[in-house]
């Protein structure tokens, strides 16, 4: 009988070790297998700034990540996914802002040069390779594939779009759009109840606009402000309106089987187009959004609809509304100035004309009748 020895002086038969062996040989070989080239993959193109490392690795079970780090986007702008065992669980970016102004690229502590050291020139390329890698400081927190804490991106033809998110809910929105030459961030934060629209790229040029989105009674308020000073707002407002704005310039029309109500006030000294992005567009061609009662809710619509409008080819013209109600303009107390204005009641229907804040005629009519009245009243108004 063949005995073999082993370092702790266990002894056994020669087909007991053969079988021990071929385990262990088979093990191994799972091990070797599921972590060869063909399982995981390396990348040295970026530092994370929480965990600098020279190589990242991730590993891939059944064709799929499955642990460690996953680079996703483009080279321009990448992000990366950390797994553990199947699970994403954070997502590593930098700010696209901060990458747009050549901020990213800040040593990390630990990949730079060491004062007063002298290094080869393998060293030197190494070094300058680290120096300008994109640096991912910013750390998204997944939970069942979503992004619950951190920032969510999406990319465009000719820019990045990205959402942040605190505690589940969208606080604020980017939209960064570059060409040749040419970078402007616009940004939607929700501060309480309100939507502020700005950009810090034209404020960093030294024109400060700003626009203030938020529901008053009945109406959708959009405040513009240059330089901190309120310059005009809009008005938007669905079905009939119990309070008219105040010196404002106010369309009546149906679309979509719904009334609204489009109003515009201010703007005197100001003729040039002052929207950061169209908000127009979204009243007429979205006003189903306009009807959430919760301020976070119609700031979740805003973004997808805004998301769908701006990923569009071919930019269509705003809609046309369907049927005319009226037009009218009021003064300091909202009183009507002048105008005409389409009433509709269960036993008749009328419409009322106004000049120098007086009532002036008021005739019988059904609403087809008054879209000729209507149109004919404007043509008038313009050749005034």
């Amino acid at each position: 009988m063949i005995v073999v020895k082993f370092p702790l002086g266990y002894t056994t038969k020669s087909s007991t070790k053969i079988t021990f062996l071929l385990v262990f040989y088979i093990l191994l070989s799972n091990s070797v297998n599921s972590q060869n080239m063909d399982d995981f993959i390396e990348y040295d193109s970026f530092v994370i700034v929480e965990k600098p490392q020279k190589v990242y690795k991730g590993f891939y079970k059944d064709g799929k990540p499955y642990n460690g780090y996953f680079s996703k986007g483009n080279d321009e702008f990448p992000r990366v996914d950390y797994y553990e065992n199947g699970e994403a669980k954070f997502q590593y970016s930098l700010d696209v802002y901060q990458m747009a102004l050549g901020a990213e690229s800040s040593e990390v502590e630990g990949l730079q040069e060491q004062e007063g050291e002298v290094m080869n020139e393998e060293d030197y390329e190494e070094y300058m390779k680290d120096l300008y890698k994109p640096k991912l400081n910013i750390k998204s927190v997944y939970e069942s594939g979503k992004i619950v804490d951190g920032y969510e991106y999406g990319e465009l033809n000719s820019g990045i779009i990205s959402r942040k998110i605190e505690k589940q809910k969208t606080t604020a929105f980017h939209i960064d759009a570059f060409a040749m030459h040419y970078y402007q961030r616009t940004s939607l934060v929700l501060v309480s109840d309100t939507l502020i629209i700005g950009s810090p790229t034209i404020a960093a040029a030294g024109e400060n606009i700003e626009i203030r989105l938020f529901k008053k009674n009945q109406a959708w308020v959009t405040n513009y402000h240059i330089g901190g000073e309120k310059i005009g707002s809009n008005y938007y407002i669905k079905g009939d309106i119990e309070s008219l704005p105040a010196n404002c310039t106010l369309f009546i029309y149906d679309q979509n089987n719904a009334t609204y109500n489009y109003g515009r006030g201010g703007f005197e000294k100001y003729s040039t187009r002052l929207d950061l992005i169209d908000i127009q567009k979204m009243y007429f061609d979205n006003p189903e959004i306009f009807s959430n009662k919760n301020m976070q809710s119609f700031f979740d619509a805003f973004i997808e609809a805004f998301t769908v409008e701006i990923q569009k080819e071919d930019k269509q013209r705003l809609q046309e509304p369907e049927v005319f109600r009226g037009y009218i303009i009021t003064g300091e107390s909202s009183e009507i100035l002048k105008g005409i204005r389409f009433f509709e009641k269960e036993e008749n229907s009328y419409y009322e004309e106004y000049k120098d804040s007086s009532k002036i005629k008021k005739e019988k009519i059904d609403l087809i009748n008054f879209q000729k009245v209507f149109k004919e009243y404007l043509e008038n108004t313009r050749n005034d």
